[in-house]
């Protein structure tokens, strides 16, 4: 965190000031039965329900595809993470999913809200042999984080490692000064071959009007969603293999029966490849 961040000069102000305004992350919590919420939170999250009935199926089923791809990574062998925006979910997280099969694994946790980095650095303490950091940065910032402390001394880029952006990329808008595909290639640039790129974001592709009323409710709360459509979301694919089932709704992989049809995200995994077209 910068010296001259708002948290460190005015704390109590500071804190007033992200407890007034709802937190998408802190929503999330709320809608996968967590504990780290606010009034303002869970109103948030009741008004966007609202509009959009089948939010915290579509939640639940966000993350349950993002656990079973860390999982499935992490069995082929992968040992590091880096999990952007990585919120407040209730347990397991994908660090959980991780640690259990590699203990000595190494992650990096990052979200620019200083209330989820405060209670992510809490939560990743007492994880040793594994490795784990959290770091208060913005997304859209890959030089700095890059550059950080806490990425140069955790992450091996010449190892394969999973970058990881839940429910995140739907928050940052697409300029012509950066591109939301150009500002994920700087992610996949440094990653080794074997590295996976693991996305869940939101579209109204599939059900239409409820998820566009779901994402001006959240907008005008304060909390920004930018739909994108199947073609814009799989270019942030590009150059990295579509593991099975491609770029699909995350229900496609439920455990649980039975299933809604309304989706309101897609979700999709993709290996960064040798030039000999071989992930590892």
């Amino acid at each position: 965190m910068r010296p001259d961040h708002p948290m460190l000069l005015h704390p109590s102000a500071a804190i007033a000031e992200l407890q007034a305004r709802p937190s998408s992350a802190r929503m999330q919590n709320y809608l996968l039965g967590g504990r780290d919420h606010y009034i303002v939170d869970r109103d948030g999250a009741l008004r966007a329900a609202d509009r959009m009935p089948f939010l915290e199926s579509a939640v639940r089923h966000e993350r349950m595809y993002v656990l079973l791809m860390v999982q499935a990574l992490a069995i082929a062998g992968i040992r590091q993470l880096v999990d952007f925006g990585c919120g407040l979910p209730h347990g397991p997280t994908p660090v959980d999913v991780l640690t259990r099969i590699h203990p000595d694994a190494r992650a990096v946790c990052i979200d620019n809200d200083v209330l989820v980095h405060t209670h992510a650095d809490a939560m990743t303490t007492g994880k040793a042999p594994a490795v784990v950091e959290s770091l208060c940065a913005d997304v859209r910032d890959p030089e700095s984080i890059l550059a950080s402390r806490e990425i140069l001394e955790t992450i091996n880029w010449r190892e394969p490692v999973i970058l990881l952006f839940g429910s995140v990329l739907h928050h940052i808008e697409d300029t012509a000064a950066q591109p939301l595909t150009v500002l994920v290639d700087q992610y996949k640039h440094v990653a080794a071959t074997g590295s996976a790129l693991v996305v869940t974001h939101a579209t109204a592709d599939v059900s239409g009007k409820p998820v566009r009323r779901f994402a001006k409710t959240m907008t005008a709360a304060g909390c920004p969603v930018h739909l994108r459509t199947k073609e814009q979301i799989a270019r942030l694919f590009d150059g990295w293999q579509l593991s099975s089932p491609g770029l699909t709704a995350p229900q496609t992989l439920a455990l649980e029966y039975p299933v809604l049809p309304q989706a309101a995200s897609y979700a999709g995994t993709a290996r960064k490849e040798s030039a000999r077209g071989r992930a590892v």
